[in-house]
């Protein structure tokens, strides 16, 4: 059975979601299937980002937040953060490449991987 990961992402990296469905499309990933925002909800706060994100992430076995020059809007990072660790959920954060942008102090307790197929797929085997 399909692993689901769940992408979780500011508008301005979201190109960078294709590239993974691309990776997992061709079974680079190993059988995980990924899902993601597809509206931007930031604007309306964070009961509403949670409310559109929560039926992806319970379905999720694993929860990718990308880290890029600007990772995050406190209330995107919060909403998606908040509902992935209530629900006890796996969270990684994916470095996007050439970039340098910090590392929110939230997110400074998880892995950092490499946004390359294989550094991912090592990590979705073990979930």
């Amino acid at each position: 059975m399909s692993k689901s990961i769940f992408i979780s992402c500011v508008l301005e990296d979201s190109q960078r979601i294709g590239a993974i469905k691309k990776w997992a499309a061709d079974g680079r990933l190993g059988d995980v299937v990924i899902t993601n925002e597809t509206e931007d909800k930031k604007r309306e706060g964070k009961e509403a980002i949670k409310k559109h994100i929560k039926n992806k992430i319970e379905a999720a076995s694993l929860v990718m937040i990308f880290i890029g020059q600007v990772s995050y809007t406190p209330d995107w990072l919060e909403s998606a953060v908040e509902l992935a660790e209530s629900l006890h959920k796996e969270i990684i954060c994916v470095r996007i490449p050439r970039t340098t942008g910090a590392i929110p102090a939230m997110l400074e307790k998880y892995k950092v991987v490499a946004f390359e197929p294989e550094a991912l797929k090592r990590f979705t085997y073990i979930m």
